[in-house]
């Protein structure tokens, strides 16, 4: 059996190397050594606020749940 794949790969967590603004909202701005939620497609790394961060993974736990009860529901 291989190895169980993730959806969340590409997520991280870190802390600010730079001042810098959040790529969910250009009004946070993200001081260094702030802590950070970090998402890489392909070659690209967004960088986001602690307060989009938490509402991001809100979101994404929320869309995780329906897909599952919808899986779940299937014959």
């Amino acid at each position: 059996m291989g190895k169980q794949r993730s959806l969340l790969r590409s997520l991280t967590t870190g802390f600010a190397g730079r001042k810098h603004c959040c790529k969910g909202n250009k009004r946070h701005v993200i001081l260094k050594g702030n802590r950070i939620l970090v998402i890489k497609i392909e070659r690209n790394s967004f960088h986001y606020c602690l307060d989009c961060a938490l509402k991001f993974i809100a979101t994404a736990r929320k869309d995780l749940t329906a897909l599952e009860t919808e899986l779940q529901a299937t014959p």
